[in-house]
């Protein structure tokens, strides 16, 4: 194949992947994990505002609360493309995300046809863009996508040798993998197969600077852990650490719902139940195949220790490369290559069927965009809301995180008092009224569960309510005349 239609079809799945994940560019941010994305924009908005890089920052309750789960490097970037292109930050986050994704094609591009040759490459190259998985958190506003792509590139920049620029290429690539490492220090198992990448003992040297690039991650932690110490906010970080320490524990491979949820995905949601091509290409790889299974080594290592956390889908990202690996070895080896052709048009039209959801809004949040103009108009800017966290950024305001399981109101309580005792969104609500919130909203439907409903008739007998329509429930806690000082804020 001639350089110049190799650069051709290159650039077409690049635009491809990227377009695909530009569709639907301002759908509300509730779809997949909404836990993951709402905090993460709540972020990248204050950094926006000038909260500065060192002290991200949530617009929930208790006030400051830090967001030092990883530092806002996603953050930063989400910002960065705010200011290039004049896009709130809900649409600014799934552009940085699908241009993270065309980061990492680009990378595995690279490290494909290095061993596997151009038809290789551009094959894992499509089915990269094509997975599920990474359409879904190729569109996400969360910092998973940004990480994978930071480390598959760096590894590209790093396999290189002296002929190629090699010293100022590795050095780039460092950059890029530390940057990846501390953008979500979880990805440190990509150390393991980037030794793989070093041969000689005139480079071994690199082997201990690669082993380095972990640094800036733990920097950051040390410097979370004083700014914890020294926060009088909430414990939300504080929590969070306890999560994760009990995620070490490896109770959850005993349970059967760990293998039930991680087998779901893998045979259907993530990589499309043809996975099994994927994995009978990637048995017959035909070339150094060590580096190759350092990695899904390294990553099923990885994932054994987080089993715990496996119910969160984009933990499979580390293996996806090696999944779009497998695809297009199996693909480009068709000895027809019209059959070539039919089974990678057949695995993109699976794709599709498989992760349609993703581009609809949940029909449990479809009333968040009137609602949140709404609030907007009615609760003044600087007044505590008691919302669920999206309706909360939605609307940008500040408040308190309304949530409605037993053990989720119980944590959202702790996260202000360690000693109360509370378990009903009720409770929960008059907490909040104790704290200085002023108003409570939620979102309404017709056919509510029971549950819900008896909620929001609780609200409607104890508070002067503002506005009760379908979709929409928003109560002054107070019971005083509202001030007409909400005004709508730009993103």
């Amino acid at each position: 194949m001639s350089a110049r239609r190799e650069v051709f079809y290159v650039s077409a799945l690049l635009l491809a992947t990227l377009g695909l994940r530009l569709w639907n560019l301002d759908q509300p941010i509730v779809e997949n994990y909404v836990g993951r994305q709402i905090p993460t924009a709540m972020v990248a908005r204050n950094l926006d505002r000038g909260s500065g890089f060192l002290h991200p920052q949530l617009d929930t309750g208790p006030f400051p609360n830090l967001f030092v789960v990883e530092p806002p490097i996603y953050a930063a970037v989400v910002v960065l493309v705010k200011r290039l292109t004049g896009l709130p930050i809900r649409q600014s986050g799934r552009v940085a995300s699908a241009l993270a994704t065309v980061l990492a094609g680009w990378g595995l591009y690279g490290l494909v046809k290095r061993r596997e040759g151009v038809g290789v490459a551009l094959a894992a190259l499509g089915a990269l863009g094509a997975l599920p998985l990474t359409i879904r958190y190729g569109r996400a506003v969360q910092p998973d996508m940004l990480m994978l792509g930071l480390i598959v590139a760096g590894l590209r920049l790093i396999d290189t040798d002296e002929s190629d620029g090699g010293a100022r290429r590795f050095a780039f690539g460092w950059v890029l993998l530390a940057l990846g490492l501390a953008t979500k220090i979880l990805s440190v198992w990509v150390l393991v197969p980037a030794m793989f990448l070093i041969h000689g003992d005139r480079y071994k040297m690199r082997r201990g600077l690669l082993a380095a690039a972990v640094v800036p991650a733990l920097a950051w932690y040390a410097l979370a852990a004083g700014l914890l110490a020294h926060s009088p906010g909430s414990a939300a970080s504080i929590d969070n650490g306890r999560i994760w320490l009990d995620v070490l524990v490896p109770s959850a491979l005993f349970r059967r719902e760990t293998y039930e949820t991680v087998g779901r995905f893998v045979a259907w949601r993530s990589f499309t139940p043809a996975w099994p091509l994927a994995a009978w290409g990637f048995w017959r790889l035909r070339d150094d195949r060590w580096f190759w299974r350092a990695w899904a080594i390294a990553a099923a290592s990885a994932l054994l220790v987080l089993a715990g956390k496996l119910h969160h889908e984009y933990y499979l990202l580390s293996v996806a490369p090696l999944v779009a690996l497998g695809y297009g070895r199996t693909i480009a080896t068709i000895p027809n290559r019209r059959w070539g052709v039919l089974l990678a048009v057949f695995l993109v039209v699976l794709s599709f069927f498989v992760t349609h959801s993703t581009w609809r809004t949940p029909r449990e949040w479809t009333p968040i965009a009137a609602a949140s103009r709404e609030i907007r108009r009615i609760v003044p800017k600087n007044a505590l809301l008691a919302a669920p966290e999206a309706v909360l950024f939605a609307s940008d305001r500040r408040g308190c995180r309304l949530e409605f399981s037993k053990r989720s109101v119980h944590r959202a309580a702790g996260e202000w008092r360690r000693d109360v005792e509370i378990e009903t969104p009720e409770a929960l609500v008059t907490f909040y009224r104790s704290q200085g919130a002023h108003f409570v909203a939620d979102l309404t439907l017709d056919d509510e569960p029971p549950d819900r409903r008896a909620f929001h008739d609780w609200i409607r007998e104890n508070f002067h309510v503002l506005i009760d329509r379908p979709g929409l429930l928003l109560a002054e806690l107070e019971g005083r005349a509202t001030s007409p000082g909400g005004i709508d804020a730009e993103n």
